[in-house]
């Protein structure tokens, strides 16, 4: 490590702000962030979707991203260059996104199915009434792309999407890596975890845990930003995405409790018991024509938990397409230089509807 009199002008700085998670809005803007413009069109409560500009008419049909949960959207906007929302605007697609926002205790009782049967279908709705496509191409990042796997395995909410893009979107979570493990019914008593918690789980809680999942990396990050400090780009880069990973956000606690009892703990979606709008919904049911993207170093999930799109309807029927890039979770599309290739990937996929 260098003397600390060498440490380059500013790195001090960054890693106080790291630390202490003193991030502003105005080192948001010094850095460029989230530089697609986009416009509300739908709100309700803490949630909104919103439409990328410029508006224009599309010849294919529009897409609708579904975030995850448990971080922000603008993994997907990271930066100019680095932004999936930017690589698919330029492919001359009309692109929508939703922001979950911050959930707050009103909204304790909502689970996956509130959030899949009635708000995802309240976006698709609205993206359909607004430029008068008949079905809309779905995507989902993580959880999000459990959320949208779940509605295009419902028989009547599937007749809304034309096209699935799955983006590292765990399926089968009865073996998915750590957090499979650490959530194991055996010492794992989530109902008594939580008890404390009124209708929120605050992000701290289920977030301290994140860091775990890859140790070396977190006790390196400072080190490798100094040893890469004067590459161009790097160190813009890396504060984008040290914005981005602490910028997390809280837990309606239904949604919390389903997430380890009925997805990592009972697998309930792979098995096909599951319930969303009163029916069992099963990944094997899905019949639209899919696209899943895994990171082949994934931390959070492996792509064991992805594979399992591979026992769907459109994998048998030859309509499903499956990428493993050699990249990480977030990387896939906002970092590592094979996010050129993703972007190529999934624009060719949803430029053929």
């Amino acid at each position: 490590m260098k003397e600390a009199k060498e440490l380059p002008e500013g790195y001090r700085e960054i890693v106080s702000k790291s630390v202490m998670k003193q991030y502003s809005q105005a080192d948001r803007q010094r850095l460029g962030m989230e530089p697609t413009e986009k416009v509300a069109v739908f709100r309700q409560g803490c949630w909104t979707v919103y439409r990328c500009l410029p508006e224009k008419k599309s010849k294919h049909l529009p897409v609708l991203i579904v975030p995850s949960l448990i971080n922000r959207n603008y993994i997907m906007d990271l930066l100019p260059g680095h932004s999936l929302l930017e690589a698919l605007k330029k492919a001359g697609l009309d692109v929508f996104l939703i922001d979950w926002g911050t959930p707050d205790s009103g909204m304790g009782n909502c689970g996956f199915d509130t959030y899949v049967s009635k708000y995802i279908k309240r976006a698709i709705r609205h993206v359909k009434k607004i430029t008068g496509a008949a079905k809309v191409q779905l995507a989902g990042q993580c959880i999000g792309g459990l959320m949208v796997a779940l509605y295009a395995a419902h028989p009547e909410l599937k007749k809304d999407i034309a096209t699935l893009f799955l983006l590292t979107a765990p399926i089968d979570l009865g073996d998915s890596g750590l957090l499979s493990k650490w959530t194991s019914v055996e010492g794992f008593d989530i109902e008594k975890m939580t008890s404390p918690f009124q209708g929120i789980v605050p992000a701290d809680f289920f977030h301290a845990s994140f860091p775990l999942l890859d140790t070396k990396k977190q006790l390196g990050k400072y080190r490798t930003l100094l040893e890469n400090y004067e590459m161009p780009g790097f160190k813009t880069l890396w504060e984008a995405l040290d914005i981005w990973g602490t910028d997390n956000v809280c837990f309606a606690k239904k949604a919390f409790l389903e997430l380890i009892k009925d997805f990592y703990q009972e697998n309930k979606f792979y098995r096909g018991k599951f319930m969303i709008a009163g029916q069992a919904v099963s990944v094997k049911d899905i019949d639209v024509p899919t696209l899943s993207l895994v990171a082949r170093d994934d931390h959070v999930f492996n792509e064991r938990a992805a594979r399992a799109i591979h026992e769907a309807k459109c994998a048998k029927s030859g309509k499903l397409e499956y990428h493993v890039i050699p990249a990480g979770h977030v990387s896939v599309i906002a970092a590592h230089p094979v996010r050129i290739e993703s972007y190529r990937i999934i624009n060719e996929f949803l430029t053929s509807k």
